[in-house]
């Protein structure tokens, strides 16, 4: 694609963000002063600097640079999304959304803020912090995730960004200033038995071991080395326990569990440590991430499966609100379906149609204690012949009719 091309692409692709999204959109190429913004009116300009150009000049020298989308939060508490453009390994442009804000901002916290920044929180100030867009961090790491697949054509996990980011972002300090820290380390014993607590760690919630997992975290605190952050010990302790639950997410993977359990578990605790404001709130929230993966893990039925019935049951698990043919799974594990079935049995215990009979059982225990449904709707929804065929296999699974099972376990939602 020609230069011209492609910076047409880049400015159409932006606008179109930015009118989806509802976000101010810049972009800045490199090796050229041109920076080109799409604005939104209802936002406002944050009042420290003149234009638009200028803020976008500033955050690329306050940022470092990846190969995928990163949350930028400055000193004011605006979160901006900065995304490469990468053509062919090289860096053409960098695109910058936002700004919006992940905490709501009072009177109070703006004073703080801008205190520290020895600046006077007047009407401008305030007016300017209060009306930004308030998301969430998950938000804003699935913004950027829609961006990158829109401009680089790449789509990410969330926890791609967060392994990324936290692994490579730490303040770049010199090998002198390194030496210096993990001598002192080392002559303290800090990092004695540090790596092996990790192994350990990760290897309990790849095999689901929970009888591990208590004994080691019972006898390990979280406040030994960690120099993701120096600056905020709330901030500290969040990164890291991002960190732990991105890699949490990996290793229950890797013991069995469905990708798309663990990358949604994933994303919900990692959004439940970035909303939380206590230091101990967020070791807890920690701790309660990782019995949710080792726990999960542990009730799996697919940690010494083959590779094909692993590929089957992950197949079935998210279609599992459709037929699903002995033919489709035979095609995607590459056997003959008489193979197939033979071998499902043999691993499994079951048969595939009892398998399948199992899955939507469990997802219908779900629907019926969680939701209103009624009966009829909930087995339309996961296939049955009928009604009478949802509650003969039901019963056969449970002991109970479905309706029984509903009355017995319903879970009542209360809205604020």
């Amino acid at each position: 694609m020609r230069s011209a091309d492609r910076e047409e692409y880049l400015r159409t692709s932006c606008k179109l963000l930015q009118e989806s999204i509802q976000l101010p959109v810049c972009y800045a190429l490199m090796h050229s002063d041109h920076i080109h913004a799409f604005t939104v009116e209802e936002i406002l300009s944050n009042p420290f600097f003149a234009n638009k150009p200028e803020l976008i000049r500033f955050l690329m020298q306050q940022v470092q640079h990846y190969n995928v989308p990163n949350i930028h939060t400055t000193n004011f508490g605006e979160s901006f999304i900065i995304l490469p453009l990468i053509q062919d390994g090289v860096l053409e442009a960098t695109i910058f959304i936002g700004p919006a804000i992940t905490i709501r901002m009072n009177d109070e916290i703006i004073f703080n803020k801008l205190s520290e920044l020895n600046i006077k929180a007047t009407e401008e100030w305030t007016s300017y912090l209060k009306q930004l867009p308030l998301l969430s961090s998950k938000r804003l790491y699935h913004i950027g995730i829609l961006a990158n697949h829109l401009l680089n054509g790449v789509i990410l996990d969330v926890t791609d960004i967060i392994e990324t980011h936290y692994r490579f972002g730490q303040p770049v300090i010199s090998k002198k200033e390194a030496d210096i820290v993990i001598s002192d380390r080392r002559e303290s014993l800090e990092f004695r038995g540090l790596f092996e607590i990790e192994k350990q760690l990760l290897s309990s919630i790849r095999n689901g071991d929970k009888t591990a997992f208590y004994n080691m975290t019972l006898s390990t605190n979280y406040d030994g080395p960690g120099i993701l952050s120096n600056y905020n010990k709330l901030r500290n302790i969040k990164n890291l326990g991002i960190y732990v639950t991105a890699l949490a997410a990996r290793a229950s993977i890797e013991g069995g569990l469905y990708p798309e359990i663990a990358y949604t578990l994933s994303d919900l605790h990692i959004q439940n440590i970035e909303e939380l404001r206590d230091y101990h709130a967020v070791v807890n929230a920690i701790g309660e991430a990782l019995i949710d993966f080792v726990d999960r893990v542990s009730r799996s039925k697919r940690k010494h499966l083959s590779k094909s019935i692993a590929t089957c049951q992950e197949y079935i698990f998210n279609h599992l609100y459709e037929n699903t043919p002995l033919s489709i799974l035979a095609d995607i594990a590459g056997l003959q379906e008489n193979y197939l079935s033979q071998l499902f049995k043999k691993e499994t215990g079951v048969t595939i149609t009892q398998f399948i009979q199992q899955e939507k059982v469990e997802e219908a225990k779900k629907l019926l204690e969680l939701t209103s449904e009624p009966v009829t709707a909930v087995a339309a929804k996961l296939n049955f012949f009928d009604q009478n065929h949802f509650i003969k296999i039901f019963k056969r699974y449970t002991g109970l009719t479905p309706k029984k099972y509903r009355d017995k376990n319903k879970f009542d939602v209360t809205h604020d």
